[in-house]
């Protein structure tokens, strides 16, 4: 293996912060004293969270719905090529995480998380296949997650994420299309080698299945079908941290400076593709630097429009001019296939099982997770 100084370099920064930072895991068996904490989730937050509590001296419960294999939460979920869309310096979740590379992967993102668990001793105080249906308070203000056999807490960390089952859309004529259709959550052991592959979707899952298509290599050709235009930036991490730099994380009237960098510097002649009137922080853009390198080798193409129905071939779609809004008017073609990939994102986990009162306005699901604490059950946090 090659030396790179700046991994290298990379390598120390993470060694300090690990020493710096990290609670001491309690000794095996310990009986820890402090509050008990119930867990919801067992996914990247929710495994950080229990470290956190357990190395200051709670005893925690970790509930996770799932068995064993799904440790890590979403990452435990899609492919093996799906990858970090930010810097990894950006996605520390716990001070011991350890990368070895400035965007992994899945496998090293999970091997993280499981190591973390065990680490702190979690294995022990983790109930997997225990869905969370309920959570109440009794007469002493203590909590109750689904029965009281499962005991009593002091706080709640409700830690489900926002990204729950695949959503797989059912489309008009859907049956009588002779290719294959996956998720693009579900691409493991799938190949793209030879085949037309049509990604239906603008968003994060879209980068998903641009990762499969490009690991696994030799596509006759990609076609991104898009209801709207979506912001792209590379895959890089000055980028990454000149972004960041935006405090408020909405637009602002100096939006304009990183929006034209891009236009001139990574767009270039494919500036059609960047959106028309939706600034750079409105949405969550997509991370990829591919996407333009296959178009200009004319490999993959990207469409604006509207899905009418599939063919036997393909989809039959309304290829909308920029600034077109959806639903507008467009020149009808059908985009031929092999197979299609349903870049159409996850069910957002349901937070039902809180109590009602932790949902006033404005304390609610996205927005709640910004907010942390209801302020009627201070004892209650929502972690992402």
């Amino acid at each position: 293996m090659s030396f790179h100084p700046l991994l290298y370099l990379y390598s120390i920064l993470q060694w300090v912060l690990d020493k710096l930072l990290s609670p001491t895991p309690p000794p095996p068996g310990a009986q820890l004293s402090g509050p008990r904490i119930a867990i919801i989730g067992a996914g990247l937050t929710g495994v950080s969270a229990a470290s956190h509590c357990v190395g200051h001296g709670s005893d925690v419960t970790i509930f996770e719905a799932g068995d064993e294999n799904s440790l890590g939460g979403i990452w435990s979920h899609v492919n093996n090529t799906s990858g970090l869309q930010i810097h990894s310096i950006m996605y520390r979740f716990h001070p011991s995480v350890r990368w070895s590379e400035g965007y992994p992967d899945r496998q090293q993102i999970v091997s993280q998380i499981t190591q973390l668990w065990k680490r702190y001793g979690l294995q022990e105080r983790t109930k997997f296949n225990t869905r969370v249906n309920s959570v109440t308070q009794d007469d002493q203000g203590r909590w109750i997650i689904n029965d009281p056999s499962n005991g009593r807490f002091d706080g709640v960390v409700a830690a489900v994420g926002s990204c729950g089952d695949p959503k797989m859309p059912h489309m008009p004529n859907q049956e009588v299309f002779k290719g294959e259709i996956y998720h693009s959550s579900k691409l493991d052991g799938k190949t793209a080698q030879g085949k037309k592959v049509l990604i239906i979707g603008g968003g994060a899952s879209a980068v998903e299945a641009l990762e499969f298509v490009v690991h696994t290599g030799g596509a006759a050709k990609t076609s991104v079908l898009a209801r709207s235009d979506k912001w792209i930036i590379p895959r890089n991490a000055f980028v990454d941290v000149l972004l960041a730099l935006n405090i408020f994380g909405q637009e602002t009237m100096f939006s304009w400076i990183p929006e034209s960098l891009l236009r001139i510097f990574f767009y270039r002649d494919l500036d059609d593709l960047a959106p028309q009137h939706d600034g750079l922080f409105t949405e969550t853009p997509m991370v990829n630097s591919d996407i333009f390198h296959q178009i200009r080798q004319h490999k993959a193409e990207w469409l604006r429009g509207d899905i009418i129905g599939f063919t036997e071939n393909g989809i039959r779609f309304n290829h909308r001019s920029k600034g077109v809004p959806k639903g507008g008017p467009g020149r009808e073609e059908v985009v031929e296939g092999d197979i299609v990939i349903m870049a159409t994102g996850f069910t957002r986990p349901s937070l039902n099982f809180l109590p009602k009162e932790c949902f006033k306005d404005p304390y609610q699901p996205p927005n709640w997770y910004l907010q942390v604490f209801p302020p009627e059950h201070m004892s209650i946090c929502a972690n992402k």
